[in-house]
């Protein structure tokens, strides 16, 4: 079979992906599901063509085996030809995996950097921006506690405790999200770091001092290994277990003053008292719930940082009204410290990124 012809195949084999892939449109996303079925489209090709050679193998050890005993002329042809045609397919297959290798490469580079890079860019711009709020809150904070204790008349009723379950309940869910939002950034990232550590060849550097360090950088891999590694080890060394501790401090505040207020409003025998315990024994048990089911969530979500509330949180705090300002304050301050990390950290991606990439754009104008 001829080399145009072989070509033609190869062509007709890649057609249907490209078509698929030609209508979606071109965001982070989309990006991400080229790559994939691309990738499960080399994976499907690199497997049938190690079937072919060890067929292609078998047919060939047949063939010698033929010439040696001198088979007849017709068992022999019929054997050659079904060599020749594995080759053939062989080739082929290779011709393929090489294609699809190559616009992986591609897309890597063309598309998926330049979206990478900008996504950074927006966390960067998104950091700062909530680093200024949590400046701001701790400030304000401050302000209000160095105003001294506020007096109020505390009018216990359902209304009362109802609102206290209420904000414990938000409080809870408040640790869970942001335990989930900062995990799955941190995911994302490390992720796909792997991914792209897995398309370098690689061997161990040895040193006078030892084995060195793994660095993209190092073996010349293109800005996107390099910046991804060092993007993937900063959020590795960011920890949002000061913030979480705080919230839980907080929250652990806020539930006990709703336990505290529900044996008084028990204890003061008002409205009809047997329904009042009934339903204030209903809302612990869910208040409890919650609080085993967020424990379980925890663990997934922050595997190994002991960021989980005891099933008897709700007796175990202060609660007076310069306790909760001080739960609130720690929560804005560890805010600010952990935003504060996150912005220096993108900050630095950034300047690798300009480094990593200018010098590539100096030789593609020379070239």
């Amino acid at each position: 079979m001829g080399t145009k012809e072989e070509h033609k195949k190869v062509k007709a084999i890649l057609s249907n992906i490209e078509e698929e892939l030609a209508s979606r449109s071109r965001n982070l996303s989309s990006t991400l599901h080229k790559l994939h079925l691309w990738e499960k489209k080399l994976y499907h090709e690199v497997k049938a063509e190690e079937k072919l050679r060890v067929a292609h193998e078998k047919k060939l050890r047949k063939l010698k085996r033929l010439d040696e005993r001198g088979a007849e002329a017709t068992k022999v042809d019929t054997t050659r030809k079904l060599v020749r045609d594995m080759s053939t397919k062989i080739r082929i297959a290779i011709q393929v995996v090489d294609k699809i290798s190559v616009t992986i490469n591609k897309i890597r580079d063309e598309d998926l950097w330049p979206q990478l890079n900008a996504l950074i860019q927006g966390l960067t711009r998104m950091w700062k921006a909530m680093l200024e709020c949590h400046q701001t809150q701790s400030e304000a904070i401050r302000e209000a506690r160095g105003l001294g204790p506020i007096r109020a008349s505390k009018k216990l009723g359902e209304e009362h405790l109802e609102a206290t379950s209420l904000l414990g309940h938000e409080l809870i869910n408040w640790i869970l999200g942001f335990s989930s939002w900062v995990s799955a950034q941190k995911g994302y990232v490390r992720e796909l770091n792997k991914w792209l550590m897995k398309c370098l060849l690689y061997e161990p550097e040895e040193t006078p001092d030892g084995i060195a360090p793994f660095s993209p950088g190092r073996i010349g891999a293109p800005p996107i290994f390099v910046i991804c590694n060092q993007w993937s080890q900063a959020l590795d060394r960011i920890s949002e277990k000061e913030v979480i501790e705080a919230m839980r401090s907080f929250t652990t505040s806020v539930l006990q003053l709703w336990e505290q207020d529900r044996l008084e409003t028990t204890a003061m025998g008002q409205g009809d008292a047997e329904k009042r315990v009934r339903n204030m024994d209903r809302e612990e048990q869910r208040i409890h719930r919650e609080i085993q089911a967020l424990e379980k969530k925890m663990v997934l979500v922050a595997p190994g940082d002991g960021l989980s509330l005891s099933g008897n949180v709700v007796y175990q705090s202060d609660t007076s009204n310069d306790s909760l300002q001080g739960s609130l304050q720690r929560i804005f301050e560890a805010m600010e410290r952990f935003t504060g990390e996150s912005v220096r950290a993108y900050d630095d991606l950034l300047v690798r990124a300009e480094e990593e990439t200018a010098p590539r754009e100096v030789e593609s104008d020379e070239d």
